[in-house]
């Protein structure tokens, strides 16, 4: 796994990302590069225009260099890395891809995005691609953006699109509109940046928008047979001073949390595990008795701004959702 595998997927659909326009789908359609999961393969399944494919396909070019697809972000951002996945597609994968980017604020509709004023960087150069693999790229480009174009030299099919990287909340907006808002939310730019297991579900779950979809749309640790409690720590988008929390056990029936705390630090520079061990941590919520199934809502000691939180679980379990909310720090 390439390191930035564990960062926000700016272009999943769980955060409103979708595949907008393509030069040709005649195959597959574009939508399929966004659908969550891994692709499937179903031998013998065909339709109308040819083999049943779970991805992005299209017809073989007797003219022209490349097809094309837009992606819109569902949460615009800085990307770290692509995974151009063409699992499943063996005599019919693309040759090689290439992926620009645009940042485009607000709302901009098909027509305008098409049109020859919106100026796209190329931020992967034409790379080769191996069929039937997960094709990782790292990207040193530190610009924000909105819209991914990805290229394929010259046709034929990718399964999925993953576009990893760090959220760039606007924050001139929302600090106009809001006084307290959900700060570790990942639109604000929270995420959980380790956790001490993540044997059954991914930590990045539990800031995900809107509620938990099943008991596997959480976060859950492994049955914990020695000494010890489970925790994940939270960076929260922007530094605050939290007055309420949302833990929400929703779906985990026999396996909640006994209990659970909450402690804030804040810090001013990067968050090193050596600078997570020597900060000063001060309680937010004491260890408090979890139930099954429910969303529980707590007041917090707020005592000043902090940028990140660790939840603790006695002594293992699954939570499906953790808000925190605040005032954002002016400073």
């Amino acid at each position: 796994m390439a390191d930035f595998e564990t960062m926000v997927d700016l272009a999943s659909e769980r955060l409103g990302g979708a595949a907008i326009w393509a030069t040709d789908d005649f195959f597959a359609p574009k939508e399929n590069l966004l659908k969550p999961g891994k692709a499937v393969f179903i031998p013998g399944k065909y339709t109308e225009q040819g083999k049943w494919m779970d991805g992005w396909e299209s017809r073989r070019r007797r003219e022209g260099s490349e097809d094309a697809c837009i992606v819109r972000l569902g949460l615009a951002g800085r990307i770290a890395g692509f995974d151009v996945d063409t699992s499943h597609f063996l005599g019919n994968a693309p040759a090689k891809v290439s992926i620009e980017a645009t940042h485009v604020p607000g709302y901009r509709s098909l027509e305008a995005l098409l049109g020859a004023d919106v100026a796209w960087t190329e931020i992967l150069a034409p790379s080769a691609v191996k069929p039937g693999s997960q094709n990782l790229f790292a990207i040193a480009d530190q610009g924000t953006y909105s819209h991914v174009k990805l290229r394929i030299y010259p046709d034929g099919g990718v399964a999925r699109l993953r576009v990893y990287g760090e959220v760039e909340p606007d924050w001139p907006l929302l600090l106009a509109e809001h006084h307290v808002l959900d700060l570790a939310a990942v639109e604000h730019g929270g995420v959980v940046i380790a956790a001490s297991d993540e044997f059954f579900s991914d930590r990045r779950n539990l800031l995900l928008p809107g509620p938990s979809r099943d008991m596997g749309d959480g976060w859950e640790s492994r049955r914990r047979r020695g000494p010890g409690h489970d925790w994940a720590i939270v960076r929260l988008g922007r530094a605050g001073t939290l007055v309420r929390t949302d833990i929400d056990t929703t779906h985990f029936k026999g396996n909640y949390p006994e209990s659970c705390s909450l402690e804030g630090c804040f810090l001013r520079g990067e968050a090193t595990p050596e600078a997570l061990e020597a900060a000063a941590w001060r309680e937010l919520l004491p260890r408090t008795k979890l139930e099954a199934h429910t969303r529980h809502q707590f007041s917090l000691h707020a005592g000043g701004p902090v940028s990140h939180v660790r939840l603790r679980i006695f002594p293992d379990g699954g939570v499906a959702r953790l808000r925190l909310y605040g005032a954002p720090f002016m400073g």
